[in-house]
């Protein structure tokens, strides 16, 4: 009974440090992108939520999620055209900008206003 209390306070206690992590709202590699729905990963903003980042036509939940430092790292469970794939996704802030790791890609981004 005890290890399933641990479980849960831990598991509450987990929940709303990513909610407070600063890799959280809209991002574009330039401010012009922030309104638009492009279509590629240099026209379309980069949405994180708690629970998903999406970018350009691709949906991901997060699946495994650490933190190390500045940067999140999470393993996506990822939707694209009907096509369910996994892959890596890093989130590091360098200042005030978003160095995305996106499946191998680098980008470099700023927070949308």
């Amino acid at each position: 009974m005890s290890v399933r209390i641990a479980l849960a306070l831990m598991l509450l206690a987990a929940t709303p440090v990513f909610a407070t992590e600063p890799q959280v709202g809209r991002w574009a590699v330039s401010v012009q992108n922030c309104s638009s729905r492009g279509d590629t990963q240099q026209s379309a903003p980069l949405t994180v939520t708690p629970t998903s980042v999406s970018w350009a036509a691709e949906y991901c939940t997060v699946g495994k999620m650490y933190k190390l430092d500045r940067a999140l790292y999470i393993e996506g469970r990822c939707s694209r055209d009907g096509i369910m794939t996994r892959h890596s996704i890093t989130l590091a802030m360098k200042g005030e900008r978003l160095a995305v790791t996106w499946n191998g890609a680098q980008t470099e981004m700023q927070r949308c206003p």
